[in-house]
């Protein structure tokens, strides 16, 4: 448990508030101080299922000629993912992908085991990767454990987080609150936020110290359903998501990991009700409850 009194930050915090936001807003969430491998990858983790099965995920990166164009492959079908460009159920086939990325088959190949394997697809066998359909129970797993490990998070930040840390905090919200401001904005902005959130988040987890968190909290925070969370909300959803970042500045200024611990809750909750909405499963978690 952390001391009733605030605490001196681990390490020296001379660096500046620019340096910081660059830092902290120009890698993934799931990468971002979250150990030394690539939490993306999970380089240490054995694939069960599909043609990968056996493989150490990473293990072909190593071999392949094709790293560039399969790190291509795998952003332009992610991105469309997120978006929502195939509906729940639709099979991608590799040489259509291959046409529309402008690669060709293998790095395709390797793009949808990772796409697969971070849980955006389902591999069914002798018909290939096919769109996930996300479950009341997908969503309500994700944030359930996202707003327990988050929370914990806030308020351990709230005795540990140095000035640089909330130097930066406070200049990814000036950037988040920019972007969301711009009339001209949407939806580019949708893809604009969602990294600075990341980066947002992130930084609390640093500032928690606690180095066990991170890689439990990243494969939460990968799942395709809290990715899309920016695109699920409203402009006065984004406003409120801004009004959050904002307290919880100040709570972790005042040191109050009550308070802390407290915005952040309502923060999660907020983006799982979106999500729901937004996968229309309102009904389902109504009826799970009920069960």
């Amino acid at each position: 448990m952390p001391d009733a009194s605030r605490q001196s930050p681990a390490r020296p915090s001379s660096t500046s508030s620019s340096t910081e936001l660059a830092r902290h807003s120009t890698r993934p969430y799931c990468t971002q101080s979250y150990g030394k491998r690539d939490l993306n990858r999970g380089r240490n983790r054995t694939l069960m299922d599909g043609p990968w099965r056996g493989m150490q995920e990473g293990d072909d990166d190593k071999r392949r000629p094709h790293g560039h164009a399969g790190e291509i492959a795998y952003a332009a079908i992610r991105d469309r993912l997120l978006r929502d460009e195939w509906p729940a159920g639709t099979r991608l086939l590799e040489a259509d992908l291959a046409a529309l990325t402008g690669v060709s088959r293998t790095p395709v190949r390797d793009a949808l085991r990772r796409l697969s394997n971070e849980g955006f697809l389902d591999y069914v066998a002798n018909a290939g990767c096919r769109v996930k359909a996300f479950t009341a129970k997908d969503v309500e797993a994700a944030f359930d454990l996202r707003v327990e490990l988050e929370s914990y998070a806030a308020r351990r930040a709230a005795s540990r987080a140095g000035t640089a840390q909330i130097a930066a905090l406070s200049a990814l919200c000036d950037r988040m609150e920019e972007i969301a401001a711009d009339p001209e904005g949407e939806p580019r902005s949708r893809d604009q936020l969602t990294p600075l959130n990341q980066s947002f988040h992130a930084v609390i987890v640093e500032a928690a110290d606690n180095p066990r968190l991170a890689p439990f909290l990243a494969n939460v925070t990968s799942a395709p359903v809290v990715l899309r969370t920016y695109r699920s909300y409203t402009a006065e959803e984004i406003a409120r998501s801004m009004g959050h970042h904002r307290e919880l500045i100040q709570a972790l200024q005042a040191g109050d990991a009550d308070w802390a611990g407290a915005v952040m809750r309502s923060h999660i909750h907020a983006g799982y009700r979106a999500a729901l909405r937004d996968t229309g499963l309102f009904g389902a978690v109504a009826e799970n409850t009920q069960d």
